[in-house]
């Protein structure tokens, strides 16, 4: 299987797998953010939707913190 790879940032990845007849997207730096969409473009724009509702959330729950140092933990220098 191939996996696209798109760096957004320092702390993000966005990952992107073909998955039968639609597409997977996910950014391993936030667990459990995953979507599908039927082409790769909607499976972005609904990643980058996803991304911004966990964040929201996150900050809502006060745990951003706790994000941003798991996220440091796998950021290779």
């Amino acid at each position: 299987m191939k996996t696209a790879i798109y760096k957004v940032s320092n702390m993000l990845t966005f990952r992107l797998e073909k998955d039968g007849g639609q597409y997977h997207a996910f950014c391993p730096e936030l667990k459990g953010c995953h979507t599908f969409g039927g082409t790769p473009d909607q499976a972005l724009k609904n990643l980058k939707d996803a991304v911004s509702l966990y964040l929201d959330d996150e900050l809502e729950e006060q745990t951003f913190n706790d994000l941003i140092n798991e996220a440091k933990k796998n950021v290779k220098i």
